[in-house]
């Protein structure tokens, strides 16, 4: 079954984060993710919604997705401070 992980943080310039993903794009599109999605609220909020298509894949993508951020922290289009990471199993879909 499927599983996401949503990592929460602020920004105080989105574009430097939209940036620094775009920079990694090739290390994210290697992680087996379903999807990757980066999700601002326009207002220095933002979320990144990963769906992989089960736990042991998303674990085998975590020291790359933890090596993006802190480069994104490093280069200041994220709040390492304000990093807040969720995951759960997909129990239903409609």
């Amino acid at each position: 079954m499927a599983v996401y992980r949503i990592t929460r943080f602020t920004s105080s310039n989105m574009d430097k984060a939209v940036e620094g993903a775009e920079a990694a794009r090739s290390a994210i599109e290697a992680l087996g993710a379903d999807f990757i999605d980066l999700v601002s609220d326009g207002e220095g909020n933002g979320v990144v919604i990963a769906k992989y298509p089960d736990t042991a894949t998303m674990e085998a993508a975590s020291a790359t997705a933890q090596q993006v951020f802190g480069q994104m922290i490093q280069e200041g289009a994220m709040d390492g401070a304000s990093i807040d990471i969720w995951s759960g199993d997909v129990v239903s879909t409609l």
